[in-house]
């Protein structure tokens, strides 16, 4: 299993003042990044994008706003 350190951006809605973006980073150990989202993401339709860096970009709309998980391996 490769190791990852994981950035998790969420877009929220600007009310009450919160900032425009909710982000969480955690080190996680999968083989499959787009099965990693697809687990704790049940039900959406992520697309991936492998930039030159070896960075796994996988994002998708949840309830109309994008959530994006970007897979840095460690």
């Amino acid at each position: 299993m490769k190791n990852y350190e994981l950035v998790i951006e969420q877009r929220q809605p600007t009310c009450g003042g919160r900032a425009p973006t909710k982000s969480e980073i955690r080190m996680v150990s999968t083989d499959d990044p787009m099965a990693y989202v697809r687990a704790q993401e049940p039900g959406v339709e992520p697309e991936i994008v492998r930039d030159e860096d070896g960075v796994v970009e996988i994002k998708f709309l949840r309830n109309g706003l994008w959530v994006r998980y970007e897979f840095t391996e460690d």
